[in-house]
């Protein structure tokens, strides 16, 4: 039987929580000897793709290349968790068209208002504070059904449960998956 090999990309709002759930699929899917990749947008951004800017038309250049390396490592046999804003539905339709079948998104979901409390990295509060452009008021475009179809709400629930519905999620797609 060929293996299955998918893109799970969770995308959100800064401080959703897509970095620590991406992780721990990571881990999850490591620890179950599967091959992945994680790769990070921010740490995509600070590296591949640190000649871009922010403009709209360098944040959808920088959707193109993740999905780019994430097609590659897919066709070579590797599972790939992404984890990205993907604030606009151009980046989302853009990475849907690369990925095509390959893709799975993951819409993680808490309000602006819990984003900015949690701020894990500092970011609302420097845009609070004007030194952070394009963020708090950079428009973030409603998943559409099929981009939240696995709606992970990190506000009404923990860590765990969050990651246990992404478990269930992803078994349904790689046929080689025991939990």
């Amino acid at each position: 039987m060929k293996t299955i090999t998918k893109v799970f990309w969770l995308f959100g709002r800064s401080g959703a929580g897509k970095t620590t759930l991406a992780q721990h699929l990571r881990t999850g899917l490591t620890d179950r000897h599967l091959p992945v990749v994680y790769l990070d947008g921010d740490e995509v951004r600070s590296s591949l793709c640190s000649d871009l800017g922010f403009r709209p038309e360098a944040r959808l250049e920088n959707h193109r290349r993740i999905a780019e390396i994430a097609r590659l490592l897919s066709n070579q046999g590797i599972n790939v968790v992404v984890s990205t804003m993907a604030p606009e539905h151009q980046q989302r339709d853009l990475v849907a068209k690369i990925l095509s079948d390959k893709l799975v998104w993951f819409y993680i979901h808490a309000s602006l208002d819990v984003c900015i409390q949690r701020d894990p990295k500092g970011l609302y509060k420097r845009a609070l504070a004007g030194t952070v452009k394009e963020l708090i008021n950079y428009p973030f475009e409603v998943p559409r059904p099929q981009e939240r179809e696995n709606y992970i709400n990190t506000a009404a629930q923990g860590v765990e449960e969050c990651y246990r519905e992404i478990l269930a999620v992803v078994k349904s797609h790689l046929t080689d998956f025991e939990i």
